[in-house]
């Protein structure tokens, strides 16, 4: 296949049905988003934020953008950035996977570390980030609360799934991170399909989006909220029916099983939707109901080096 530019090659992600640990009677779908150029899903919304940002006449040629992100979107924004030609300002916690990090300098990202604090800390990754935004009079995209990010997903991924699964879903399942992949998707499965489908949230145990006055001492599934409550997730709360909540353990686990069992080379935040997938499907399997369950892959396990040593223990 020859294509003109790398952006071109953003979505259009195959889907696969896992063939050995789905439940009787239940089909579990997994989106493999980390076959997108720079490996994740976040490629998505990277493109539409910077455009959002151009059509808006925040950016001209050459101009200096910021971004707070755990890692897969800095490298995302860093990469349309490069082909763009805009220079970025990622702003990325201290305990990002260091292959992160050294991906965004690779492509030019200039990277601001910053201590995982609680969002209103001022040391927090959005807090600096706004900083920057006001010192240098740059535009700061933030994902968490951009509606270019749910966007992305309700004009791309949504109809994806849907065309490729011919409308058969009743269960769509995906991590609170931003949330706007959980908001998009499940807007558009629900614009589509009514109550007939079912929007599953999957957030780290502990998490602040459960336990609203909580968050200190949650599990940290990079990828996933802990410590904060999206703005994206305040919107579109309504579109969710209900969240699971998974242990870093459980979520590692199920990774390796998934690894070993079906090939599916994702990261935590993968074993985690994977995690919450098979319980729901094996609660509807104990009922005998049959189901169709969606869930996405991501990002890969090969962003995460330390990670693949671990899950050797589970296997």
């Amino acid at each position: 296949m020859l294509v003109d530019n790398l952006i071109s090659l953003i979505g259009r992600t195959p889907i696969v049905k896992l063939s050995r640990l789905s439940p009787k009677g239940v089909n579990i779908f997994v989106k493999l988003e980390y076959l997108n150029p720079t490996g994740s899903h976040k490629d998505r919304i990277a493109l539409y934020m910077v455009r959002d940002a151009i059509n808006k006449g925040l950016l001209s040629p050459g101009g200096k953008l910021v971004e707070a992100s755990s890692g897969n979107t800095a490298i995302s924004v860093a990469w349309i950035s490069s082909l763009l030609g805009f220079k970025p300002i990622l702003v990325v916690n201290e305990n990002v996977s260091p292959n992160k990090i050294n991906a965004i300098k690779a492509l030019g990202g200039e990277v601001v570390l910053t201590p995982y604090v609680p969002a209103e800390h001022p040391q927090s990754k959005y807090s600096v980030a706004r900083r920057i935004s006001e010192e240098l009079g740059i535009p700061y995209l933030n994902q968490m609360g951009n509606e270019a990010n749910v966007k992305a997903h309700y004009e791309t991924t949504g109809p994806e799934i849907f065309e490729d699964l011919k409308g058969e879903i009743d269960y769509f399942v995906m991590g609170v991170g931003t949330c706007g992949t959980l908001a998009g998707v499940g807007t558009y499965l629900k614009d589509r399909l009514g109550n007939k489908v079912k929007v599953i949230g999957v957030a780290p145990k502990g998490s602040r989006v459960v336990h609203k006055g909580g968050g200190e001492g949650a599990d940290y599934i990079e990828g996933l909220v802990s410590e904060y409550i999206p703005e994206i997730f305040s919107r579109y709360v309504n579109v969710i029916d209900s969240i699971v909540e998974v242990s870093y353990n459980d979520a590692v686990e199920t990774l390796a099983r998934i690894v070993k069992y079906e090939g599916i080379l994702g990261g935590p935040s993968t074993g985690a939707n994977l995690c919450a997938s098979i319980r729901v499907g094996e609660e509807l399997s104990l009922q005998g109901v049959k189901a169709n369950i969606v869930t996405i892959a991501a990002d890969s396990i090969f962003k995460y080096p330390q990670l693949i040593d671990h899950i050797v223990k589970y296997s």
